[in-house]
């Protein structure tokens, strides 16, 4: 089964991954109840899945810099 999920705001991506971690955990559980930690670490880690991110930071990273240079314009002013 593929997902594609979309978020917009840090607050979407934050959830998106929160509910991408559950629902990891949730197919872990069912692909073996009962299960102890130690080995439901070892199934994490031999089954396989493809995952991936890709994401475009440009616009925070602008906002970051921009909020920085005001910042010491500020204290520096």
């Amino acid at each position: 089964m593929k997902q594609h999920w979309t978020a917009t705001t840090i607050a979407e991506a934050l959830d998106l991954l929160e509910a991408a971690t559950k629902q990891l955990d949730s197919q872990v559980l069912a692909l073996a109840p009962g299960v102890s930690y130690s080995e439901r670490k070892e199934i994490e880690r031999q089954t396989p899945l493809l995952f991936t991110v890709d994401f475009d930071m440009t616009a925070l990273m602008q906002h970051t810099t921009d909020h920085h240079v005001f910042n010491e314009q500020i204290n520096n002013g």
